[in-house]
């Protein structure tokens, strides 16, 4: 299962975490994972690539973590419309696949 973690405070996404594998296919033809893995990775790209903004993140097998914890306000404002149309593909994506995908949202 691929858990979905976002960091929130005060109505602000400041970051998420994505842990493990979906299993819905085999490695390769895994639409869940691959779906999950294309939105990600285009969300870090518009933050980094399209916006300009420095961000902390890791990026491993079967693991991302975002964090703009160091980010200032602006900064963290002009990544809340990406981050919260990932929040909510990833929420679209639970509906229909909510047995290989759990999405949640945690005050922090």
């Amino acid at each position: 299962m691929i858990n979905i973690c976002f960091k929130q405070s005060s109505s602000k996404i400041l970051g998420f975490n994505i842990e493990g594998h979906a299993e819905y296919g085999e490695e390769g033809e895994d639409i869940v994972c691959s779906a999950v893995s294309a939105l990600s990775y285009t969300i870090v790209n518009g933050i980094t690539e399209v916006l300009k903004i420095s961000v902390e993140h890791i990026i491993k097998d079967g693991f991302l973590q975002l964090s703009l914890r160091d980010n200032n306000l602006e900064e963290i404002e002009k990544c809340q419309v990406l981050l919260e149309t990932m929040l909510l593909g990833f929420k679209s994506m639970e509906i229909g696949y909510g047995d290989y995908i759990k999405v949640q949202v945690e005050e922090v």
